[in-house]
């Protein structure tokens, strides 16, 4: 079950036209959303799948993104450029992203250098780490719309919300049903517990009378 990548490229266009994607970035989601619509999906169909995905991450947020992290590049690139001119070397060649220098460079061109590096480590640094809030973000988005998990006592939900693991290849929906299933196990202990089982076929935790305290302990592991 797939479209076509080139039409999802088409409609992620013609919904979001301000947001300045770059394509490598139109590849990275049509990668990923051309596997959600059946094959004959019409546009109707693959525009819902967009708009699903961009409630979840706003696509807008990430152009915006991808836009300030090329332009850092572009100016690291510039200082390397410079640099690389001063110090008597071509700029037009890049064979590695280190710049060899010679002996005799100057010691204010390797400070430059130097400082240049660290740049580019800092980088991927605020990538790497504004990704990981945004999917933390989202995940405690999704947990606290399921009405099973949202009965959790607010004292230990902040610890089962980060069980949910943001680097995982499973989907933060079937991380969230996993935890929903362990949750309605505790209260049912707890209600075999405290003698007030439901009535048989009864398998919804919302439905149990319990003693909190007993959950609450029993959740705070």
């Amino acid at each position: 079950m797939a479209v076509d990548k080139l039409k999802v490229i088409a409609r992620l266009k013609a919904l979001f036209p301000k947001a300045n994607l770059s394509q490598k970035r139109l590849d990275a989601f049509a990668d990923k959303l051309s596997k959600k619509p059946a094959d004959d999906a019409d546009d109707a169909a693959i525009d819902a799948v967009i708009n699903d995905f961009n409630d979840v991450m706003s696509i807008e947020d990430i152009a915006r993104y991808d836009d300030r992290t090329r332009t850092l590049e572009a100016e690291k690139q510039k200082a390397i450029d410079e640099a690389r001119k001063k110090a008597g070397l071509d700029p037009e060649k890049k064979e590695d992203d280190k710049v060899e220098l010679p002996d005799n460079t100057p010691d204010y061109v390797k400070v430059i250098m130097g400082k240049l590096d660290s740049v580019t480590t800092e980088l991927e640094s605020i990538k790497t780490g504004r990704v990981t809030e945004t999917k933390k973000a989202s995940a405690a988005d999704q947990f606290n719309k399921s009405e099973i998990l949202k009965r959790i006592p607010d004292s230990v939900k902040p610890n089962w919300i980060n069980r949910i693991d943001v680097t995982s290849e499973v989907s933060f929906e079937d991380q969230i049903k996993g935890l929903e299933s362990e949750y309605g196990e505790l209260v049912q202990l707890s209600a075999d517990t405290n003698q007030y089982a439901p009535p048989a076929g009864s398998g919804n935790p919302t439905d149990v009378k319990v003693d909190a305290a007993v959950v609450e302990s029993m959740l705070n592991i």
